[in-house]
C-alpha cells in the first residue's frame, strides 16, 4: 500500500554539535567492533568524556587504524583481537581488556555481520554464523564481563547495539533481522538478571545510519531494483530527518545508556533511527 502526505518535504535537519563533558571520567571500557562506524565513534566519545578504553574487532588492520586516526586527543584507547563466533577468543579479549584496563566498567556490543539474501534461500550455515556472533557471541560477552563485574563488586552498564530490523525485519536480511530480535530480548532478560547487582543493560535500535554496513544494504538493494548502490544509498535515510544518522549521534545516546544518568532506563530497546519506528 502506497502513503499519502498532507504536508510537503522539508530540508535535512542539521547535525547538532554538542561539547563532550567529563560525565565519564576515571570509567572503563570495552567496546566490542570497535574499528569502525558506531564502535569507533563511541569508543572516540567515550574517552573525550574521561574513560579509559579497549575497542575490540576481528580485523586487526582496520583495529590498528582506528586507534592510529582517533589520535592523542582520543585519550587512553587500546585494542585487542576478537572473534565473536569463537568462546575462547572472546574469553581471551576480555581477560586482556581487563588486564590493561584494571577492571571493567562498562560493555559497548556493537559488534555484528548482516548478508542479504532471498529469505526462502537463507542456507542453515548462514544462520549459524550470523547467530553465532550477532547473538551467542554478544551475549558471552556480556555474561563474561557481568561476572567479572560482579566479582569485584562494580556497578556499571552494558549497551547492546541491535537495530530496527530487530522490530520491523527485513525481508532480505530475514536471519540478520532475527538476531537482532534475539539481541532485544536477552537484553531484557538480562536486565532483570543483572538488577541485584546494580548493573543495568540497554539496547539502542539504530537505523539509516552512514556506516560501511549500510552501504552493503545498499549494494544489495541495489542489485535487486537495478539500481546504481550510491542512489539506493541516498534513499535510506530517516524520513523524519531527512538525512543519515551519523554514528556520533548514536554514540550520544550509547554514552547516555551507559552513565548514571540512565539509571531508571531498564531493560529497553531505545529506538534511535530517526523517529522511523513506532514502537
Amino acid at each position: 500500500m502506497g502513503s499519502f502526505a498532507t504536508r510537503g518535504e522539508h530540508a535535512p535537519l542539521a547535525v547538532r554539535q554538542v561539547v563532550p563533558t567529563r560525565s565519564h571520567a576515571g570509567k572503563r571500557y570495552l567496546v566490542l567492533g570497535g574499528a569502525g562506524g558506531a564502535g569507533k565513534a563511541t569508543a572516540a566519545l567515550l574517552a573525550a568524556e574521561g574513560a579509559s578504553v579497549v575497542i575490540a574487532d576481528v580485523r586487526e588492520q582496520a583495529l590498528n587504524e582506528a586507534i592510529a586516526s582517533l589520535g592523542p586527543d582520543a585519550g587512553a584507547i587500546t585494542g585487542v583481537v576478537v572473534d565473536l563466533g569463537d568462546t575462547a577468543s572472546v574469553a581471551a579479549a576480555i581477560d586482556q581488556a581487563t588486564e590493561t584496563l584494571g577492571a571493567i566498567d562498562g560493555l559497548v556490543n556493537c559488534a555484528a555481520i548482516v548478508r542479504h539474501v532471498d529469505p526462502l534461500e537463507t542456507p542453515w550455515s548462514e544462520w549459524e554464523r550470523i547467530f553465532s556472533i550477532n547473538v551467542f557471541g554478544a551475549f558471552e560477552a556480556a555474561r563474561l564481563v557481568a561476572k567479572a563485574m560482579i566479582a569485584k563488586g562494580i556497578k556499571g552498564a552494558i549497551v547492546n547495539v541491535a537495530s530496527e530490523a530487530g522490530k520491523k525485519g527485513h525481508t532480505q536480511s530475514l536471519a540478520y533481522s532475527a538476531s537482532k530480535a534475539a539481541m532485544i530480548n536477552f537484553t531484557r532478560v538480562l536486565s532483570e538478571v543483572l538488577a541485584p547487582h546494580d548493573i543495568n543493560v540497554n539496547c539502542v535500535c539504530p537505523g539509516g545510519m552512514a556506516t560501511d554496513m549500510l552501504r552493503e544494504v545498499a549494494v544489495a538493494y541495489g542489485d535487486l531494483v537495478s539500481q546504481a548502490p550510491d542512489e539506493v544509498f541516498k534513499q535510506l535515510i530517516s524520513s523524519q530527518l531527512r538525512r543519515h544518522i551519523e554514528p556520533t549521534e548514536l554514540a550520544r545516546t550509547i554514552s547516555f545508556l551507559l552513565s548514571d544518568d540512565a539509571m531508571i532506563i531498564r531493560g529497553q530497546a531505545i529506538n534511535t533511527d530517526g523517529g522511523d519506528t513506532p514502537y
